[in-house]
C-alpha cells in the first residue's frame, strides 16, 4: 500500500481514537499506518518517531477537538503536514471530533464531521480517502409532488396533486384503488385525455387505473391539479401514480395524504 497515514490527536482524545485506529488496522494494516500507540515503543526519540513518520506518510489525519487544538505538539504536526500539503502530494484531512472551532487556516479545506455525523459515517468517509475514492452518498431521490385526497361526501372525493420545486409537463396521472374500475368515475374540469391501463408491480399484483393527461398546461408551482372522484361505493384505499417511462409503462407513485 503507497498511501500510508498519519494519525495525528492529543492524548487526552485517546479512546476514540484507539477505536478508529482499529477500524483502520483491521482493513489497512499496522504497518501503513502511523499511530503513536503501536509505532513508537519505549526508548524510542518521540521527535524522531514523528518525524520519520512525517516524512512517510501520504495522507495525514488531523483530529479537530479543544485538546489537540490546545497541544503544541499536536500543533507541529499539523502545521508541519500543512506545509508539505502545499508542494508535496499530501492528503491532509481534518476530522472534527469534538464541538470546537475549526483553525482559520484550514477554513477552506473540506473536513470529515465525525461530531455531527457519527463514527460509522467517519470511518466509512476515512476509508474512502485513503482509496481514493469518492465520498459522496446519494441523497434520497427528490420528491416534487404531492397528491392530498379529501372528502366531499362519502362518495365522493376531491384529489389535489401539487408540485413543490418545478413543473412536471405533459404528465399523465393514474388513479388507482382495489375497487373494481366500473366502480368509480372521474369529475373533470378542462381540457383532459382521458384512458386506462393496468399497473403491475414487483410483487406481480395488479391495479385497474384511471389515467388522465392535462392537454395545454402543466402541473407547476402553486399551480395544482385537480379532480374529482365519484364512487359507487366508499373508497377505503387508494393511490395517485405519475407516468416515469411511457415505453415501459412505469409508473412512480405520489405521496398521498387523507385530509
Amino acid at each position: 500500500m503507497s498511501n500510508k497515514i498519519f494519525i495525528s490527536y492529543n492524548h487526552n482524545d485517546k479512546l476514540l481514537i484507539d477505536t478508529i485506529a482499529r477500524r483502520l488496522e483491521f482493513e489497512f494494516g499496522q504497518n501503513n499506518i502511523f499511530y503513536d500507540a503501536w509505532s513508537m515503543q519505549p526508548g524510542d526519540s518521540i521527535i524522531g518517531k514523528m518525524n520519520e513518520g512525517l516524512e512517510e506518510f501520504k495522507i495525514f489525519f488531523f483530529f479537530i477537538s479543544p485538546n489537540s487544538l490546545k497541544s503544541n505538539m499536536v500543533s507541529l504536526e499539523w502545521q508541519t503536514a500543512l506545509n508539505r500539503c502545499v508542494n508535496d502530494n499530501l492528503k491532509f484531512i481534518g476530522v472534527k471530533i469534538a464541538n470546537c472551532d475549526i483553525p482559520a487556516i484550514l477554513s477552506d479545506k473540506l473536513y470529515i464531521d465525525l461530531y455531527g455525523k457519527g463514527l460509522d459515517d467517519a470511518v466509512e468517509k476515512m476509508k474512502s480517502i485513503i482509496k481514493s475514492e469518492s465520498t459522496y452518498k446519494p441523497l434520497e431521490n427528490i420528491q416534487n409532488l404531492q397528491a392530498n385526497i379529501s372528502i366531499i361526501t362519502e362518495k365522493e372525493y376531491k384529489v389535489t396533486i401539487q408540485a413543490s420545486l418545478y413543473a412536471e409537463n405533459n404528465a399523465t396521472f393514474a388513479f388507482a384503488c382495489k375497487n373494481n374500475m366500473n366502480m368509480f368515475a372521474l369529475s373533470l374540469t378542462g381540457a383532459f385525455s382521458c384512458g386506462s391501463d393496468v399497473l403491475t408491480f414487483s410483487d406481480e399484483t395488479t391495479l385497474n387505473a384511471r389515467t388522465l393527461t392535462p392537454m395545454h398546461m402543466s402541473v407547476r408551482p402553486g399551480f395544482p391539479l385537480s379532480f374529482i372522484v365519484v364512487a359507487k361505493e366508499p373508497l377505503t384505499s387508494c393511490n395517485i401514480f405519475i407516468l416515469k417511462d411511457a415505453k415501459k409503462r412505469r409508473y412512480e407513485c405520489i405521496p398521498l395524504k387523507w385530509t
